[in-house]
């Protein structure tokens, strides 16, 4: 999939502009002063100075002194110069990146000789995923990385929306609809909890800032530069929360000339998009970026209103009740209705100084999408309004919608402070208020119908100084705080329990961590890395929960085995210390393998869901994991191979349990294990005459098992041991066959298709057939033609076969995926 991504940024979207960006930077020229020193510390002074990211990894440069380089000079004539005798060469790339490899020994002649008879390998991707940038066939850890330009060929336009471009990666939502979701990676996190105060398995960022909630799953992504995708346990550089891995989402710079573009896209069911960004300087220090994001419509489900229930009223509550509304027929239901703006302004200081802030906002009023039930005849008449065998249609009492508001501030404040010494500085303000409503039986009868109301704010500091320069060793130390809050109501209208109740609560969590690692670069061709890091948290958790009792029908304390009205006040303290260790040797300059033991920690803390008894307000404790994994990276000029192994082992995990009195509740249910092999593959299978087809492919293979399990109930210990993890299919594959050429006037034409496969996976433990969503393969099409003017137009079809298939099932009632949609749109670069 990478390897597809960088082909397609020379062809698509502009491929004439998008290469002359890079050249004309290339050639841009500066005031040059750098003395003798070592090497790696005279590429980062340079690095600095002209904001160019060169990649030069230190086992390449340690020991090495550069040639003395002043005057007028381009970055690439800058780079040459201080590389003079040094076995080194480096290589432009097309993201604007400079990237040191040891020279192929036909080029160490002339410049120009160089460049005409070096044939580059596949274009490196450039990853800040260890904190610092880095070649990505250089790091040691398992990385997936989606360019901005493949995350609009496949749609991508929030976290949730990776489910199908990558494998191993699932979403569930169990009882909480779509919009309260978690994500999985490598079957890690499908236990997790999906309301907003949880400590969700998979570590989101956005331009390197942490989001402390689950909540922020649904936030609009666009205007990017790349996502990466670390897999598997990250505990010592990215902290608490990582079992599963972190997503960092690494939005576009202003850059350093006049650029931007628009598009406008309309598809199936009236679906229509509007994205926007224009940036560049605006004096010789400050430059500013500006985009905006716009979806409408695409609404695939039909509400046929509250069926058989319309006009019901339990037995006995007649006249007190109120009946069942029946709001009526409606087509295209599920539209977006989405507004997000992002604002990114960099001021340099002087060349070893700068400041980046970027503001967020959006708005999200969009349909909440809907679960169905299954055909009345194979259902529960008693849940069951009429539903037929369709899975695209619903019936309701009433349709409805969000309202979903995030908003943000951030910063990353970076200064040189000697030419081996930087300092980053990323502070963040960010907040976020929703509203959403449903009913997770997917029927009109309310048995338990929700509104769910939350506010959430987050502040966070991390402080890092590093040194990457090419000596004996490379290190990043720092500390990191955060604290965040969460007001939680969630209120239930149940026909089940005859009465409104509500369990609103308010947590307050702070955390503080600080961490270091250290790179032995022993020779150019072995690398020992080690890491630590200390973390601190403290969570207090105080609710109350009310039943109104507004019909004086209320059976609440029967139905929980409780007592109706309690309160509570908690505090939860833990500390952890996470470390690792790799160790990276590279066999030749193709091909290089690793192998790393780590441990990581998700915190524990306290229930989000609904609380209906005083046990659930008891903490549980944090859930660790010791992972293994080694891999093996081989690059040439036309493949590119990864392979990973890992095996992970859990202790004290964390999941929602039947409690004492039949409740559910989260609490440490046991240990876990998760065994399993990943592999990728991308090669030009044909490069010729202005013809180039290139075929990527990516698969995941899982055995994962719960090993322990402890519940009240011996029929759950039973039945769990031995079961599979939620959110973890055995197998998932992605695989993507491109085509590209040119014809006149630089015209250019990008046919591509790309394919995805989802093995079977539960939702939850104790999962029956009921809670396990079949397998499914969806196929997709895209073509597009890009004239030298920077218009490009484009059509697309996704799930081309129609292929019905289900994100979720939760026992009679079912989330589906969407059906075969189609579109089309035009977009224009400068």
């Amino acid at each position: 999939m990478q390897t597809l991504s960088r082909s397609i940024k020379s062809a698509l979207f502009g491929t004439a502009l998008a290469s002359l960006s890079p050249m004309l930077v290339f050639a841009q020229q500066s005031e040059i002063n750098i003395s003798v020193q070592p090497l790696g510390q005279a590429l980062n002074q340079l690095s600095e100075q002209t904001g160019t990211v060169i990649i030069a990894p230190s086992r390449l440069v340690s020991n090495k002194q550069a040639v003395a380089t002043s005057g007028q000079l381009s970055v690439m004539r800058a780079v040459e110069q201080l590389l003079q005798g040094s076995g080194l060469q480096a290589y432009a790339q097309p993201s604007g990146a400079i990237v040191i490899k040891k020279a192929n020994s036909s080029t160490l002649s002339t410049p120009n000789n160089r460049a005409a008879n070096y044939q580059t390998p596949m274009d490196e991707i450039v990853v800040s995923a260890l904190k610092r940038d880095s070649s990505l066939q250089d790091a040691p850890v398992a990385i997936s990385v989606l360019s901005g330009e493949e995350l609009k060929v496949q749609g991508v336009t929030d976290f949730t929306d990776l489910i199908d471009s990558l494998s191993g990666i699932s979403i569930n939502s169990a009882f909480g609809g779509p919009e309260n979701s978690f994500i999985t990676i490598r079957g890690i996190g499908g236990a997790d909890d999906y309301k907003p105060n949880g400590n969700p398995s998979v570590a989101l960022h956005v331009d390197g800032i942490y989001q402390t909630s689950n909540a922020y799953l649904s936030m609009p992504l666009f205007d990017l530069e790349r996502i990466e995708v670390l897999k598997g346990p990250q505990g010592t550089l990215y902290g608490r929360n990582t079992t599963a891995g972190a997503i960092n989402a690494i939005t576009k710079k202003p850059g350093d000339s006049l650029n931007g573009y628009a598009d406008i896209e309309y598809g199936s069911y009236d679906f229509v998009s509007g994205t926007a960004a224009v940036g560049g300087p605006v004096s010789d220090n400050l430059g500013i970026r500006v985009a905006v994001l716009m979806e409408q419509g695409g609404g695939f489900m039909d509400g046929k209103g509250a069926g058989n229930f319309a006009g019901f009223v339990p037995e006995g509550a007649e006249g007190i009740v109120p009946p069942v509304a029946d709001p009526g027929e409606r087509d295209g239901f599920g539209d977006a209705d989405l507004f997000a703006f992002r604002g990114t302004a960099v001021y340099d200081f002087d060349d070893v100084t700068s400041l980046t802030l970027h503001y967020f906002v959006s708005q999200d009023r969009g349909d909440t999408r809907q679960y169905d039930r299954i055909a009345f005849e194979d259902d529960n008449p008693a849940l069951n309004a009429g539903e037929n065998s369709d899975p695209y249609s619903f019936y309701s009492s009433q349709y409805y919608s969000h309202e979903i508001d995030v908003n943000g501030f951030s910063g990353d404040f970076t200064r040189q402070l000697h030419s081996d010494l930087n300092l980053d500085i990323l502070f963040a303000l960010q907040s976020s208020e929703r509203n959403v409503s449903g009913n997770g039986d997917g029927t009109s009868f309310p048995r338990y119908q929700y509104n769910f109301d939350d506010e959430l704010d987050q502040t966070s500091l991390e402080i890092r100084l590093s040194d990457a320069t090419g000596g004996d060793f490379d290190w990043i130390a720092g500390a990191f705080f955060m604290n965040d809050s969460v007001d939680f109501t969630s209120n239930w209208s149940s026909y089940a329990v005859l009465s409104e109740y509500s369990s609103p609560y308010n947590q307050r969590r702070n955390s503080f961590a600080t961490f270091g690692n250290i790179d032995w670069n022993i020779s150019n061709d072995l690398v020992v890395s080690a890491g630590l890091r200390y973390t601190k948290d403290n969570a207090k958790f105080r609710g109350e929960n009310i039943d109104f009792d507004p019909w004086g029908l209320s059976t609440f304390e029967s139905t929980f085995s409780t007592q109706a009205n309690f309160s509570w006040d908690r505090e939860f303290d833990d500390s952890n210390v996470s470390g690792k260790l790799a160790v990276q040797y590279f066999i030749n300059d193709n091909l290089n393998v690793f192998a790393s033991v780590s441990t990581a920690y998700r915190g524990g803390g306290f229930d989000g869901t609904s609380i209906f008894s005083e046990e659930e307000t008891l903490p549980f404790e944090s859930e660790e994991v010791l992972a293994y994994e080694a891999g093996a990276r081989y690059v040439t000029d036309i493949i590119n191979l990864t392979f990973d192994v890992f095996s992970y082992d859990f202790e004290e995990l964390q999941a929602t349990a039947r409690l004492s009195n039949d409740t559910n509740g989260r609490t440490n249910v046991g240990k876990a294990t998760v065994r399993g092999a990943e592999a990728s593959i991308a090669v030009t299978l044909y490069e010729a005459s202005n013809h180039k087809i290139t075929f990527n492919t990516a698969g995941t293979y899982l055995d994962t098992e719960i090993t322990e399990f402890s519940s009240n109930r011996v029929n759950d210990v039973i039945s769990t041991i031995g079961d599979p993890l939620p959110g973890s299919p055995e197998w998932s594959q992605t695989a993507a066959l491109n085509y590209q050429t040119s014809f006149a006037n630089n015209t250019q034409l990008n046919a591509r298709i790309n394919y995805s496969y989802h093995g079977e996976e539960s939702n939850r433990l104790n999962a029956g057939d009921g809670n396990t969503a079949p397998s499914y393969d969806l196929l997709g099409v895209r073509v597009d033609v890009t004239f030298n003017n920077g218009v490009n137009l484009y059509a697309y079809g996704r799930n081309i076969t129609d292929e019905v298939y289900f994100l979720e099932l939760n026992g009679g009632s079912r989330l589906v995926g969407a059906p075969a949609t189609y579109g089309g749109g035009v977009s224009y670069a400068f």
